[in-house]
């Protein structure tokens, strides 16, 4: 079956398609008004070396090319499970993700939450970069390292508004108008295989009925066999008749 005559089998079951086309736009708006949006917050951190590291007023922008890999062990300790579980405990349906930015080839730790409403999306990231000052701290004091010879860490930007995340409610709506379109094709195409169906079967009875038209039927060829034994019966008898006769006469 080609397109065209795909289209034509859809629009005589108009009946079918139209009741599932209107079901599959209020699905579509039942889920997008069901499923609540995400609120996304960014955070941007900068370490910066210590001041051992930096000559007598000099720039610390200027000397960050060696933090790198001090900023990997940070977002390596803090995208652990335990810390990450221990900040969203509170928010169900939160998520944190910690990386080092990618746009720029600094010590920047960047730090990007989700969650259901915009206040839980700020609480979660000033928890979250507070948090990571503190592991910053901590991994420096089990080291030993001393106060000139400590790397610092810095805000750089904080979002003080949420960015509205449609993904989950475009991903839902989507998958449901889809599921109930397939299901109305489907109808459809079920509804136009059984009327195809039955007007193969009932062209075949008309065809059969028009070769068998003017032949006997079953109970004319009955009584044409009854009335062939009857006329056997009654010539028997006749010849019977005549027989006694002919010898009485005698």
């Amino acid at each position: 079956m080609n397109l065209a005559d795909t289209l034509r089998a859809l629009w005589r079951r108009w009946y079918v398609v139209v009741p599932g086309l209107i079901l599959s736009i209020a699905v579509a708006i039942g889920a997008w008004q069901v499923i609540e949006p995400d609120y996304e917050r960014v955070g941007t951190q900068l370490l910066l070396p210590g001041v051992a590291s930096i000559p007598e007023a000099g720039n610390p922008y200027l000397y960050l090319g060696g933090l790198s890999q001090a900023s990997d062990v940070v977002v390596t300790a803090m995208s652990s499970e335990r810390e990450l579980e221990a900040l969203v405990r509170d928010y169900p349906g939160a998520e944190i993700v910690i990386t080092r930015d990618p746009v720029t080839s600094g010590p920047q730790i960047l730090t990007t939450v989700t969650a259901k409403s915009d206040a839980d999306a700020g609480k979660i990231l000033a928890a979250t970069m507070d948090r990571t000052t503190e592991v910053l701290g901590n991994l420096q004091n089990v080291s030993g390292i001393t106060a000139r010879n400590r790397i610092g860490i810095e805000s750089i930007t904080v979002d003080s508004r949420s960015t509205l995340v449609q993904k989950s409610r475009l991903l839902v709506a989507g998958g449901a108008t889809l599921g109930m379109l397939l299901i109305t094709l489907l109808s459809a195409g079920l509804v136009e295989g059984l009327g195809s169906r039955k007007r193969r079967e009932r062209k075949a009875d008309v065809k059969h009925g028009d070769s068998t038209e003017g032949a006997p039927t079953e109970r004319e060829n009955l009584q044409t066999r009854a009335g062939t034994r009857r006329d056997r019966r009654a010539s028997r008898q006749s010849l019977s008749r005549r027989s006694r006769y002919l010898r009485r006469s005698r």
